[in-house]
């Protein structure tokens, strides 16, 4: 797992552990590298994984924590477990408080992904204002 974030300092104090965590699952590091940053300029903090599996992971400990995300990000074809595994495993171990946080579906695929049960997708490539869009729909002013 890889935490991609520029360090942000306010008045001397770290202030990432106090942003709205994002969990970005995909496999392509350039789509890693761009969300980490462009979420990080938005006041979240990223927490970036390449595989479905290390996110689960990511998760298990998160639950013990309860440090959640407050979006998830998922590429649907990962090698070894898909998005559509990862989510069915998700709801699998679900066992916090708080519903399951909102998924936004990131893929190259045009077709019909409803049945997925994610809150919006993305369809790769896509612009950065329409992510923020995406986002911001998602996620109310009072999370901060």
């Amino acid at each position: 797992m890889q935490l991609i974030q520029p360090p942000t300092r306010l008045g001397g104090k770290d202030t990432r552990a106090e942003r709205p965590v994002v969990l970005v699952i995909d496999d392509q590091p350039a789509i890693l590298d761009m969300l980490s940053w462009a979420l990080s300029f938005q006041g979240y903090q990223p927490v970036c994984t390449v595989s479905a599996q290390e996110a689960l992971e990511w998760i298990k400990n998160a639950l013990h924590t309860g440090r959640y995300p407050m979006v998830i990000l998922l590429d649907l074809h990962m090698p070894v477990m898909s998005g559509t595994g990862f989510l069915a495993s998700l709801r699998a171990q679900w066992d916090a408080p708080v519903p399951i946080p909102p998924t936004i579906l990131l893929t190259v695929d045009k077709g019909d992904h409803s049945h997925l049960g994610c809150n919006d997708v993305l369809i790769k490539p896509f612009h950065i204002h329409d992510f923020y869009e995406r986002l911001r729909l998602l996620v109310s002013p009072d999370s901060f």
